[in-house]
């Protein structure tokens, strides 16, 4: 499953920074985290890209919005409501949720359906590697979460694959792509910052 900045976590967020009145208590470990988190950034030059990471960072270590994160953030020079609002913005004036803005269509479409060719053209319709459609669409999202190199190596690979001339047979085709394909999808670097695979 791939992760997300859901819009909710980010409201959270920013409802957090404006009325601290939850009483969640962090541990000292996950004060670390968010010590070690935000050392990274620059809280005068901050990007939505960076603020986006540091919300993702805290869900990752089980980091909940309260007073005290926001407290943790101040001693650190961040401003709570500043980074929420980051990390949902979408270049507009509302700030319309914590999602990147989904891909074009057209690029879903095609990805899916060259999964969907390679994946599931099997000689034998009874075949057990046949691939669901909700497999298709799970590689399809975490394909377009990856960072621009490596959706270039896995539209490659589809590429490379989906050649009528390729020595291999479709069976082979098939275990070959799916492993390739869980190697750069189970690497949590291929993706974009605001992604996690888990």
């Amino acid at each position: 499953m791939i992760s997300n900045v859901s819009s909710s976590q980010i409201s959270m967020f920013q409802q957090t920074s404006e009325s601290s009145n939850s009483q969640s208590s962090l541990s000292s470990s996950q004060l670390e985290t968010i010590s070690s988190v935000l050392e990274n950034y620059d809280a005068d030059n901050l990007s939505q890209s960076d603020a986006q990471a540091i919300v993702s960072a805290f869900e990752d270590a089980g980091v909940q919005p309260s007073s005290e994160l926001v407290s943790a953030m101040e001693e650190a020079g961040f401003d709570a409501q500043e980074v929420g609002s980051l990390a949902g913005a979408q270049g507009g004036p509302n700030g319309a949720g914590g999602m990147p803005p989904p891909p074009p269509q057209e690029e879903t479409d095609s990805i899916s359906s060259l999964l969907d060719t390679l994946l599931n053209t099997q000689e034998d319709e009874e075949s057990t590697t046949a691939t669901s459609f909700d497999d298709i669409m799970d590689y399809t999202s975490r394909i377009l979460s990856l960072n621009e190199e490596s959706k270039t190596d896995v539209m490659d690979l589809l590429d490379k694959y989906s050649d009528e001339n390729t020595e291999y047979t479709v069976e082979e085709t098939n275990n070959l792509l799916k492993t390739s394909l869980s190697q750069i999808l189970s690497d949590s670097s291929n993706y974009k910052s605001v992604s996690f695979y888990g």
